[in-house]
């Protein structure tokens, strides 16, 4: 499994989106109790339950983690964690992700100036105070410590890169450390 990490603008759900586009890497598709928006498909979108079975589900211990937000419970199954998975997330869910110790996930830091991201926000329509306040959390979010570090398989630089070469990067360098750890990744490039 592919996690990516990095502050705001850094390139990470971009660089997910191309890599299920180009790579046939899927993404992960996690629960939620918010109903259903129009447009949205269950078990495309999301994995749309009740309370009472994402609690059941809870309770069964199905959750690699659980947030609540505005009312409603996002759930990440233990299901979704499969070699030809992506998912970007904060550190703090890298954090969890190498908690499960599982071989098969990697973990991407993917870095970037604040001067690049700010324009990258400002690019893509941000509103002024959003940028200054992703920032300013970013700051704190991502001031990492050694033990942050040590999770962290591999960092991207993607000052240099666009998307396209960001995701061959990532997904090269992911087949390679699959390689190291002797896992088959034949699975992942059949797909291609």
């Amino acid at each position: 499994m592919i996690i990516l990490t990095g502050p705001s603008a850094s390139g990470k759900t971009a660089t997910c989106l191309y890599l299920q586009a180009h790579y046939g890497i899927k993404k992960v598709i996690t629960h939620t109790t918010r109903p259903i928006r129009d447009g949205e498909l269950n078990d495309v979108d999301y994995h749309f339950v009740s309370k009472d079975e994402f609690e059941n589900l809870k309770k069964d211990n199905a959750f690699i983690e659980t947030v609540s937000y505005n009312g409603n419970f996002y759930g990440t199954s233990r299901k979704e964690v499969r070699i030809d998975k992506c998912m970007a997330v904060e550190l703090n869910g890298a954090k969890t992700y190498y908690s499960l110790h599982d071989s098969h996930i990697v973990i991407f830091f993917m870095k970037a100036n604040e001067s690049l991201r700010h324009m990258r926000m400002e690019e893509r329509g941000d509103a002024p105070e959003k940028i200054v306040s992703r920032l300013a959390n970013d700051k704190t979010a991502f001031d990492m410590t050694d033990d942050d570090k040590k999770i962290i398989d591999c960092v991207v630089d993607t000052e240099e890169m666009d998307i396209a070469e960001a995701a061959k990067y990532i997904f090269e360098k992911y087949i390679e450390i699959l390689k190291t750890r002797h896992i088959d990744y034949h699975e992942v490039i059949k797909r291609l």
